[in-house]
């Protein structure tokens, strides 16, 4: 299932508190009054958006605060004893030396670049890094 798919099924509710929410208004953010209103929800109906261990971005059923972004609300409840988690965007590289950003679902760049001990990206690493990169 991806982003579109759950917002059809599960119809998250519109932030009643800022209509001007990310994710169109759908996101509640995770202090003050938002945080609140989500508290009070029924917690089959709550879901997490938040970062995910790989770089990339997931909404996953349920109330979590470790690398929590905010939560959805939804109309329809996560089904009983089931884990969902949906992608919302890949993971990215992020260049330390030339602040470039990459897209890199799958981490190779982010990988092949740590194994060679290399703190640079496609853009500002030499030719020669590049073809060292090649051997490994």
């Amino acid at each position: 299932m991806d982003f579109e798919e759950w917002i059809e099924t599960y119809k998250p509710i519109s932030n009643h508190i800022d209509t001007n929410a990310s994710f169109d208004g759908l996101m509640f953010e995770t202090y003050g009054d938002e945080v609140e209103f989500v508290k009070s929800a029924n917690p089959d109906c709550i879901w997490t958006y938040g970062d995910g261990d790989d770089g990339g971005s997931y909404v996953w059923n349920g109330w979590h605060f470790v690398n929590r972004i905010g939560y959805f609300i939804t109309e329809v409840p996560c089904p009983a004893d089931t884990t969902i988690q949906i992608q919302v965007s890949h993971n990215w590289y992020f260049c330390e030396n030339c602040h470039e950003e990459w897209e890199d679902p799958n981490n190779d760049i982010r990988d092949k670049f740590q194994e060679a001990d290399l703190e640079k990206c496609p853009a500002c690493a030499t030719m020669e890094e590049l073809k060292e990169l090649e051997t490994l």
